[in-house]
């Protein structure tokens, strides 16, 4: 095989040596720790909150910015209220980016929450 073609060539990457599980590998079992449960559940309690936060505060915006009667101040008022609501909604959209990556490095799996569906069924 010529050098072009072995560099055109596909090669898979494989995983990077050492975070293949995250630093804290649990010996046989995959199941997840009590602490990664408990994270789990209070990022989905945060995130719930997060979005119900961004629902309310976008459309209160939303009616004052109707009801501003072409007021200038409160035109303004209006639409730095309805920014704020989307800052914090890519805000929370990129916690989970970052609570990704930190579950990836650290081997908690927080952001599965398979495990607490399991657990809800009756």
């Amino acid at each position: 095989m010529d050098p072009k073609s072995r560099l055109l060539s596909y090669t898979p990457l494989g995983e990077i040596s050492g975070f293949s599980r995250g630093f804290f590998k649990t010996a046989g079992s995959q199941a997840p720790s009590r602490f990664a449960i408990l994270i789990s559940n209070v990022i989905t309690v945060l995130t719930i909150f997060g979005g119900l936060a961004f629902f309310f505060w976008f459309v209160i915006g939303a009616l004052s910015w109707t009801t501003s009667g072409g007021d200038p101040e409160k035109l303004t008022k209006a639409k730095s209220q309805m920014s704020a609501a989307v800052a914090g909604l890519f805000i929370l959209i990129l916690s989970y980016a970052i609570i990704f990556i930190l579950g990836k490095i650290t081997g908690l799996n927080i952001l599965n929450l398979e495990n607490l569906i399991k657990r809800l069924k009756p």
